[in-house]
């Protein structure tokens, strides 16, 4: 599960209502992305010191320090999340997929710009608090996702209904075979590279998982990954639970 610290949760839902929810959202991948508090402020378009206060408000309400900030050393120092700092991200992800869903159940005919949009069955509802884990069964595949308490009743999930999980290209994660699998509830699966379209801007990697369905990636380009990212070889992918958002049909 994403968190099952009361503060953090009532703080990201908080954020939510008053609508400052992607900004904090942006702010924290940034440094979860960049290890720098001062490149996270440049990518998300704020001053340091204006990054430095929200982080610091942030804190100071969650009471547990979010970022962990160290100066020269060896590695040059910087800025890293620390664990109720990773744990409030990951709120914060599945507020605004909950927010997405809401959207998505009030226009049924929305079409969404997300690559990966899999038909799925739900075996099983874990309600804990204010998130859930929900457990979706594809062909032979189970993953988990993430979401809200209300966008369970909102979108009248129940054990065996039908259900789309959507899975954005650029949430999607790529590691060899063997490589270590982060612990957590993170969904590792098996899968074969069908197509690789590479440029110095980015790979467009289309892959078929072993349970039957086909799937599309975004990465950057890293010239090191040309020894084991290649069309036919094997690999494993990994998807964070709370980057899987959930849809129903009309009338479903």
């Amino acid at each position: 599960m994403a968190s099952q610290n009361p503060i953090l949760e009532n703080l990201a839902a908080e954020l939510d209502k008053r609508r400052r929810l992607e900004k904090r959202l942006r702010l924290l991948d940034a440094i979860a992305n960049t290890a720098s508090l001062a490149a996270a402020a440049r990518l998300t378009g704020v001053s340091y010191k204006t990054a430095w206060n929200h982080i610091r408000e942030l804190s100071a309400r969650s009471g547990e320090a979010l970022v962990d900030t160290t100066i020269g050393g060896a590695k040059g120092g910087g800025s890293r999340l620390t664990p109720a700092g990773e744990a409030l991200l990951k709120l914060l992800r599945i507020q605004r997929n909950g927010s997405q869903q809401q959207l998505a159940q009030s226009l049924p005919a929305l079409r969404f710009s997300a690559r990966n949009q899999i038909p799925a069955r739900i075996s099983a509802i874990d309600a804990q608090g204010v998130i859930a884990r929900i457990v979706l069964r594809i062909g032979d595949i189970e993953l988990n996702s993430h979401i809200t308490r209300s966008s369970i009743a909102r979108l009248e999930l129940t054990p065996g209904g039908d259900v789309f999980a959507i899975i954005k290209a650029s949430a999607i994660d790529l590691v060899p075979p063997h490589h270590r699998i982060p612990e957590g509830d993170i969904n590792c699966l098996p899968a074969r590279i069908t197509s690789c379209e590479s440029s110095p801007q980015g790979r467009e990697i289309e892959l078929h998982l072993k349970g039957g369905f086909n799937i599309t990636l975004a990465r950057t380009y890293d010239p090191s990954e040309e020894t084991w990212i290649q069309q036919g070889a094997e690999v494993r992918v990994l998807i964070q639970p709370e980057e899987i958002m959930l849809a129903t049909t009309a009338g479903a």
